[in-house]
């Protein structure tokens, strides 16, 4: 394994490119709106985030993979696979894109009182009204200015040109609504600095080589994933089962939901499915019983199993006028259910 240093600037480059790629039974974005705020604040500060972890690729993936959230679909040919470090990159991307939908962040450039710091990240909720996106004045240049405000997308390190564009808008104007020189100059001077910042911002990486094994590279990703939300048993699930049959728990747990649309209802699909798995198995659903050997390729075998015993446990419980988690005395029934009626007659 080799440590390297990598710039933000580059890391883009490559997922703009597409060159890195999650492998698929890495998990979905899990950080709250604090912690990218967080992460922003960071780099701000220039301090460290911690290093990822990728693993190289040949001319034959080790492990299906799909984009990060917000990247490009198509792109050139994948050399990396991100093992660690997705939920920071993923931040980091689509805060200084622009691509959180329901929140904006912004950096504060002057203090409101004696008490709050320059360059302090904060954020907005965001919501759509009659095809406009709520608050209005949070697109407004000039009233953000006002506030001392700037959007961290005009502090991509590729962002300069945008940057400009925002600061003619921002810049106070005369009487005749001709922007004034020096604060345009003002305005354009203090994004600069701050995409510097970003610009400059190192996230080192640790490399494992292509001649690496995948299911070497799978428990490299498991003991050291260092996320601040931690793995939980069915994101390491995930990982086992991918790479011992080759097929995807997040695809079957969405297919669980669709072949028994009503099991949400009563309790977590997802759980359901590993605990059931495990019990068909003749195992108890301790983490020691789902990190077994044996057990990602039986539960992909008991698959339909699963499938109809959910089918037939949801139709049990309404015919015993039970309809959601409420009324049931402990979601610990569940997964029984599911495989009792999975093998019943």
């Amino acid at each position: 394994m080799e440590a390297r240093n990598r710039s933000l600037p580059d890391w883009f480059t490559r997922i703009r490119t597409r060159q890195i790629m999650l492998p698929r039974f890495q998990r979905f974005e899990a950080w709250s709106r604090r912690d990218v705020a967080s992460l922003l604040d960071t780099v701000l500060k220039g301090l460290p985030a911690g290093a990822l972890l990728v693993l190289e690729v040949g001319d034959e993936a080790p492990f299906v993979a799909r984009p990060m959230e917000g990247a490009p679909d198509e792109g050139e040919r994948v050399t990396e696979h991100l093992l660690d470090g997705q939920q920071r990159l993923t931040a980091l991307w689509k805060a200084l894109h622009g691509l959180y939908e329901d929140r904006s962040y912004f950096v504060s450039v002057r203090p409101d009182d004696e008490t709050s710091e320059v360059n302090q990240v904060s954020s907005r909720a965001r919501w759509y009204k009659n095809g406009e996106r709520y608050p209005l004045w949070l697109d407004d240049p000039a009233k953000l200015w006002e506030a001392g405000l700037v959007p961290v997308e005009v502090l991509r390190p590729d962002a300069e040109s945008e940057a400009k564009e925002w600061a003619k808008a921002a810049a106070p104007r005369d009487d005749d609504g001709v922007p004034d020189t020096d604060a345009i100059l003002e305005v354009v001077e203090t994004a600069n600095g701050l995409r510097q910042l970003f610009d400059r911002f190192n996230l080192p990486f640790l490399s494992l080589p292509v001649t690496v094994p995948k299911e070497t590279a799978l428990d490299v990703f498991i003991t050291m994933n260092t996320s601040a939300t931690p793995l939980s048993a069915f994101d390491v699930v995930v990982a086992q089962v991918e790479a011992e049959t080759g097929e995807s728990l997040h695809d079957l747990a969405g297919a669980l939901r669709a072949e028994a649309s009503d099991l949400d209802a009563y309790g977590d699909a997802d759980d359901v499915l590993l605990r059931s798995a495990a019990l068909l198995q003749g195992k108890t659903w301790q983490r020691s019983s789902l990190f077994t050997a044996d057990y990602p390729g039986r539960l992909v075998e008991d698959f339909p199993t699963v499938v109809a015993g959910a089918r037939r446990a949801v139709r049990f419980l309404e015919d015993e006028r039970v309809f959601d988690r409420k009324r049931l005395p402990t979601e610990v029934v569940l997964p029984m259910l599911v495989a009792l009626w999975g093998r019943a007659p």
